[in-house]
């Protein structure tokens, strides 16, 4: 007797096939309780429920697609621009990728298994992941997986189909990495010293990184000041890439360098 896969490997499958590499389960009603800075284009789940009228929505899928090739983190915005991420004038290829696939997710989701289900890259992403068991957020504000690291970019699907949830990622990831005791490699890298030492876990939501300091919020300055201007990996007059110092210092994203660049690259 052939025993029928369930509904959670079936969606795992063709997350896989749509190139992501985690998946995992979060429970709404704690997503709801958790708080996120201002000014980010963020959203609490029942917000985006209403607004996409979805109301009986009862479970999150969260995706995870490994970033091994920093000419995905390009992003392109006119000047002045919405750096939220919802502003027709800004443009971020893992946004798009992520948001693209998501859709080909939940249309297979609904037209295979019934279970409406749209995408959602503006909730808490980052506190999401770690709610499905996925990973940890470490001293520089990004979800640190076993896997990958921080080399992750996250999407959520709203469905109403009832999975089962997965448990808080419950270690601390950075506390374990050897290399990260004295002081944390992520900290340390910044050349502009943006990131608070020390854990995330009660500092005020948007206070761990002192934003106007960070490389990230002067990318797209319409005249950069030189000091900005030496770590911006500028590709063409308003496109960049996105400082992506702290992640690429992280001991748990080697693995992507080590592994899974030679594996895409055709060199393994």
């Amino acid at each position: 007797m052939v025993r029928k896969m369930s509904i959670e490997n079936e969606l795992i499958k063709i997350s896989q096939e749509n190139g992501f590499q985690l998946f995992g389960v979060a429970d709404i009603s704690d997503l709801e309780k958790v708080d996120f800075p201002d000014g980010r284009g963020m959203e609490k789940p029942s917000e985006f429920m209403k607004r996409m009228k979805i109301e009986d929505a009862k479970s999150i899928i969260i995706l995870g697609m490994v970033i091994w090739d920093e000419g995905m983190n390009a992003a392109i915005n006119a000047s002045g621009g919405d750096f939220s991420g919802g502003g027709a004038e800004y443009y971020n290829l893992y946004y798009e990728t992520l948001e693209t696939r998501g859709w080909r997710i939940s249309e297979w989701i609904s037209r295979e298994k019934g279970f409406r289900t749209i995408p959602s890259p503006t909730v808490h992403l980052k506190v999401a992941a770690t709610l499905a068991g996925l990973g940890f957020i470490g001293h520089n504000t990004q979800v640190i997986t076993p896997e990958y690291g921080p080399r992750v970019r996250w999407i959520a699907l709203f469905t109403t189909a009832d999975l089962e949830k997965g448990k808080p990622f419950d270690r601390d990831l950075c506390a374990e990495q050897p290399l990260c005791q004295k002081e944390s490699l992520c900290v340390k890298s910044c050349p502009y010293r943006a990131i608070i030492p020390g854990p995330s876990q009660g500092v005020e939501p948007g206070k761990k990184v002192e934003y106007d300091t960070c490389v990230v919020a002067h990318e797209f300055d319409p005249v950069p000041d030189k000091k900005w201007e030496k770590y911006i990996r500028r590709i063409t007059e308003r496109g960049f890439m996105e400082c992506t110092i702290c992640n690429r210092s992280c001991p748990y994203g080697k693995v992507v360098d080590d592994e899974i660049v030679p594996a895409k690259s055709g060199k393994q």
